[in-house]
């Protein structure tokens, strides 16, 4: 092996081993950043032309009727404290879509 610098300390294997691995990480990052700048798929930002269009949806939703009512959140809210969790976890209760066989299974056992 003559004519070959060939090194057998670990610590400078290792410095040269790190040197490269974080090289390439921050080359990486800056390389992301650049992408990140120059993305031609970020949505361009549009002026909004009038509030027309947002004060008549927040007139809508001052007029829409409450949903919830009282009796059925506070059922709700005991149960998920029967199962455990405490009355801060619970973050909002909201209606979601219900399937087909579900309102179809309580139409049949005579609920609605």
């Amino acid at each position: 092996m003559e004519g070959q610098a060939v090194t057998t300390n670990p610590l400078l294997i290792m410095a040269i081993n790190m040197t490269v691995v974080f090289g390439v990480l921050i080359a990486l990052g800056i390389l992301m950043e650049i992408v990140h700048l120059v993305d031609p798929t970020k949505k361009k930002k549009t002026p909004v032309e009038s509030s027309t269009p947002v004060a008549a949806f927040a007139a809508s939703v001052a007029s829409a009727p409450v949903q919830n009512d009282d009796e059925v959140v506070a059922a709700i809210v005991g149960a998920i404290v029967a199962m455990g969790y405490s009355s801060e976890q619970i973050a909002s209760i909201r209606p979601t879509a219900t399937s087909a066989k579900w309102r179809m299974e309580g139409r049949l056992s005579g609920r609605n």
